[in-house]
């Protein structure tokens, strides 16, 4: 059913379900909480603030009788007029004022309680009678002190049963809310219960219904990279975005078939360059050292004495053959590495050795230029396990280079050891290189650019040689560079190469 559905809107369908439960459980909690806020404030401003006033009507009517006593038993031992006499007159009637205002607040929240209301307003009345004519009239007598501690005592009485029927008219409302929010959150609990495994279920079919065909365009794919190419890819007839995936990977089963045949076709070429290049690098090399060998001889005289003018020329035959050998050979090296015949003749070696044969073999020619030649190679290094002779080369074309794009300054070959790992570096203080052609570097054939290739000559073997003699020692080589100031080639292989 939803494979007709885009995925965009499919991966929508569970979270939208997820929702809308949230939504509707989120309502019945916000009507919950708007019932117990309304029952909050019933009891507090119904029943509970009715029982606090009460509570302090009690205190009120309480310290108004006190002072009437009081005035009582002082009216008694002073004259009529006395100024204690008028001062607890005055308190006396402040209090009564004291007392009708919470009483009024009283009848204004207490619902419900009309009698005995009604009966406290009757015996207050009566009290404040009885007190006036005390304040008022002739000395108390003890029968007015007993009318007005009878009724002090029924009005206190009345009260009290105020006091107690507005608390356990809150308490009421309380349980009430209390049986109310424990149903709603056992409501909610169910709902929050139902929600998870609504969302569960949703997500598990949902989820199942994009996982499952891309699992299977996963599986095809599998069977293409393992050579494949006749697997049947499922939901290619299907209208969203996997059924356009499995089209996809039906041409990618046919492009790659195409690759694989045209690949097989390159792979047989490389090895007919391989065999043709170490052929003719073999042919090439034999009467070259031959012609090197005579001209040798020619120059140390072994076959008479060589007339001046033939000197110069010689010179150069001998220079070019050697440059040419060079060549040759990195040829022949390049294709053995391609063919995999090329092994590491591996055996202990002594660093500093190896960095001082290869600066006094290119000490001439930074001399002839005009350069420094430094060797940084700490004297204690332990005696290192690899092919010296291939790491020999390798310097020698880093160096070779360093020297050949410097035009002043100095070129410092390092080494330095990092843990179990030997760390060589060919600084110089050359050209340098521009950042968008460090990436093709150790390319074969590859140099950074034609006028610089015009310039300084070379072929672009050696980085590339380079490179494949370091990863085959186990280890890696990169630039640092920046135009105008110089490059370093580093690289890093093992203190003791694995056999």
């Amino acid at each position: 059913m939803l494979n007709r559905v885009p995925i965009a809107w499919q991966v929508f369908i569970a979270p939208s379900v997820i929702i809308l439960l949230m939504v509707g459980i989120i309502t019945v909690a916000e009507l919950a909480l708007q019932r117990q806020q309304g029952a909050f404030l019933r009891v507090v401003g119904g029943s509970f603030k009715t029982s606090t006033a009460t509570t302090k009507l009690l205190l009120g009517i309480a310290e108004v009788h006190s002072d009437v006593m009081r005035y009582a038993q002082l009216r008694q031992r002073v004259p009529e007029g006395d100024a204690a006499l008028l001062k607890m007159s005055q308190s006396i009637e402040g209090g009564y004022a004291r007392v009708d205002k919470l009483f009024s607040e009283i009848k204004a929240s207490a619902k419900g309680e009309s009698d005995t209301i009604s009966n406290i307003t009757d015996f207050l009345t009566i009290h404040r009678a009885v007190a006036r004519r005390i304040l008022t009239g002739a000395p108390p007598t003890t029968i007015t002190i007993s009318t007005l501690l009878a009724h002090y005592q029924q009005l206190q009485s009345y009260v009290v049963e105020l006091a107690s029927r507005t608390l356990e008219s809150a308490q009421a409302t309380e349980a009430e809310s209390s049986r109310y929010v424990e149903k709603v959150s056992r409501y909610l609990l169910y709902g929050a219960l139902a929600l998870i495994l609504i969302s569960i279920a949703v997500t598990y079919y949902v989820g199942r219904a994009i996982s499952r065909p891309i699992s299977a365009l996963v599986d095809s794919l599998r069977q293409i990279v393992g050579g494949n190419f006749v697997v049947s890819v499922p939901g290619s007839d299907r209208r969203d975005e996997i059924g356009s995936m499995a089209r996809a990977v039906e041409v990618f089963s046919a492009v790659s078939r195409e690759l694989r045949e045209k690949s097989a076709q390159l792979e047989i070429a490389s090895q007919h360059k391989s065999q043709f290049l170490a052929s003719m690098s073999h042919e090439l090399r034999t009467p070259l050292n031959a012609i090197l060998g005579f001209n040798e001889m020619m120059l140390d005289g072994l076959c008479g004495e060589v007339p001046e003018g033939f000197k110069d020329p010689l010179n150069e035959t001998q220079k070019s053959g050697k440059h040419l050998l060079g060549l040759i050979n990195n040829v022949l090296d390049l294709a053995k590495i391609e063919a995999g015949r090329m092994e590491l003749a591996l055996g202990d070696y002594v660093v500093p050795d190896t960095v001082e044969s290869v600066r006094a073999s290119l000490r001439p020619l930074a001399e002839a230029k005009g350069l420094e030649l430094l060797a940084n190679v700490p004297p204690d290094l332990p005696l290192a396990f690899g092919d010296s002779g291939r790491l020999t080369q390798c310097l020698m074309n880093l160096t070779g280079n360093s020297l050949k794009f410097t035009r002043q300054g100095k070129v410092e070959i390092a080494v330095a050891q990092q843990g179990g790992l030997l760390r060589y570096s060919v600084t110089d203080t050359g050209i340098g290189i521009p950042p968008e052609k460090v990436g093709s570097l150790f390319t074969e054939f590859k140099q950074t650019d034609a006028t610089i290739a015009s310039e300084y000559g070379g072929t672009g073997l050696g980085l590339s040689i380079t490179k494949k003699f370091v990863e085959m020692h186990g280890g890696r080589i990169w630039v640092e560079s920046e135009v105008g100031k110089g490059s370093a080639f580093i690289f890093e292989i093992p203190l003791r190469v694995r056999q």
